[in-house]
């Protein structure tokens, strides 16, 4: 799955995703969920539902990748917010990919661009 339109629209949004909107998101998902991040180190929030991540939230841009299961309940949490939800059927699933230019501008390395998880990507872009 192709995610660079996902991308792109995140970052060109016009939104006030990383000064204030992030944390009004993380503290509407942390009434159902938990939300670790160090804001001070990290890119990248993980989210979690009683022991098991479901998720990860872009501390820059307002991008979530998500398992499916989870979809609903949380763009419903999120309605108020243009947030870019990349879906994938579990976190280590190897479907994403995204257009090398795009990425390597607005992102850390990451070795294959054509073949990754939402696990990897927040491997490679965490902090």
């Amino acid at each position: 799955m192709d995610i660079t339109q996902s991308i792109q629209k995140a970052i060109n949004s016009n939104t006030n995703w990383k000064h204030s909107d992030f944390v009004s998101a993380v503290d509407a998902l942390s009434l159902n969920y938990h939300v670790d991040i160090e804001i001070n180190a990290e890119k990248l929030g993980v989210l979690s539902s009683e022991e098991k991540i479901i998720g990860y939230v872009h501390l820059n841009y307002p991008i979530i990748l998500l398992e499916n299961n989870y979809s609903q309940q949380i763009e419903s949490i999120l309605s108020s917010y243009d947030i870019q939800y990349i879906m994938v059927n579990t976190l280590d699933d190897q479907c994403l990919s995204v257009d090398p230019d795009i990425y390597n501008t607005y992102f850390d390395y990451m070795r294959d661009l054509d073949n990754f998880s939402a696990d990897d990507f927040y491997f490679y872009n965490v902090t």
